[in-house]
């Protein structure tokens, strides 16, 4: 029974200090947590459930994934599809994610219905690319490690590591083993590509907005006016956002000197998140939408259209213009929700709404808009008949 108890307040004293490690990061310490008593109620609640699967439940019980299961639990319960409660792994690929760059060999993978590890690309020019290595391969073992004894988030880490440091691989194709030993490298995520098409009109494509996006979209609208753009047409179709700072940055050389965008918190604040100087670039724009552009992709055209600098061509966006914010909790872990609404300066806000684009225009299906075809791609020929 001492166990017990001993055990009980351990697992206790953990719950609450991640609650409150939370709660004091997101300035709420003092309301909700100022005096323990008022949860009595809800912490007998609590431990009557784990007290019984302490006492009776048949196999081997680990606190630590129970803590992380209640708080994940705790998160869920927010009517706020983008709130997350992340582990310390979680959390770690998060940030990576957002950075845009990572040091790795340059294979994305995925666990399959069967359980095991498949690589699903292979970033160009990444140290993958120079050897024999396909989609639908899988990754059997690292360094030696039998990857089906490792749990899918630290073999992804184990394939990461410094830069300049050797791992091997071994794959399973058809049967046929294969194995490669690969120095990893910093590898950049592509967010940004540039063309220019007939009559002189740029064509610049944003999958996403990360910190590396910023410096590719700057070098791409350089090069469209070194070579002479008379138009440029955005393509922010699958462009499911990211990082509103970035955003703010790819659009301040576009739009004249103001603020060009806000955030409306619980509090009643109002904060802006979006401003452009005075440098402007006068030239006739159109962007390419479709169901899947949101958040901060739809942001920059909605922008860009709202300040009468672009017309839009595609498919009514998803509609997303919340804002959420992430933390870094003491256990190293994260926690993100949903903090605000946002829109530009001179239209409401698109939340579950959506921006409806100037020209709708349907595409054939299985169009393949990864690559840049106007014969084919309806939505692409009629944004450069707008510019023409």
């Amino acid at each position: 029974m001492e166990n017990k108890i001993s055990k009980n307040k351990a697992f206790l004293a953990a719950l609450i200090s991640s609650a409150i490690t939370g709660a004091v990061v997101l300035g709420l310490c003092n309301k909700h947590f100022s005096d323990l008593k008022e949860k009595e109620s809800t912490i007998k609640e609590f431990f009557e459930v784990k007290d019984y699967i302490d006492e009776f439940f048949y196999d081997d019980i680990n606190d630590e994934t129970l803590i992380t299961s209640a708080l994940k639990g705790l998160v869920s319960g927010l009517d706020d599809n983008y709130a997350a409660y992340m582990t310390p792994e979680e959390y770690e690929q998060s940030i990576i994610n957002v950075q845009g760059s990572l040091t790795g060999i340059g294979i994305s993978v995925t666990q399959n219905d069967e359980k095991k590890v498949e690589i699903v690309d292979v970033t160009e020019n990444s140290p993958a690319s120079k050897y024999d290595i396909q989609s639908g391969d899988i990754l059997t073992a690292i360094d030696g490690i039998d990857a089906e004894n490792i749990e899918y988030n630290n073999l992804v880490n184990l394939v990461r590591g410094k830069e300049g440091t050797n791992v091997t691989i071994t794959l399973d194709r058809n049967g046929k083993k294969l194995e490669y030993t690969i120095t990893r490298e910093k590898i950049e995520t592509q967010t940004v590509t540039y063309e220019m098409l007939e009559n002189n009109i740029a064509y610049i494509k944003i999958t996403g907005f990360k910190e590396t996006t910023v410096e590719q979209y700057e070098n791409a609208l350089d090069n469209a006016l070194k070579n002479n753009a008379k138009g440029i047409i955005f393509d922010l179709r699958d462009n499911g956002g990211g990082l509103l700072t970035s955003c703010s940055s790819c659009l301040d050389p576009l739009l004249p000197k103001g603020v060009v965008a806000t955030a409306n918190f619980k509090n009643g604040k109002t904060e802006v998140i979006c401003e452009s100087d005075a440098e402007e670039l006068d030239l006739p724009m159109a962007v390419l939408v479709n169901e899947n552009t949101a958040s901060a992709a739809e942001l920059f055209a909605s922008a860009l259209r709202d300040f009468d600098k672009a017309k839009l061509v595609g498919k009514n966006t998803f509609g997303k213009g919340i804002m959420q914010n992430t933390v870094k909790l003491k256990n190293g872990g994260g926690l993100k929700i949903t903090v605000a609404t946002y829109k530009t300066a001179k239209s409401e806000c698109y939340h579950k709404i959506g921006l409806a684009p100037d020209y709708e225009v349907d595409i054939p299906e299985n169009t393949d808009i990864s690559t840049v075809n106007p014969e084919k791609d309806t939505q692409l020929k009629k944004a450069i008949e707008i510019l023409k």
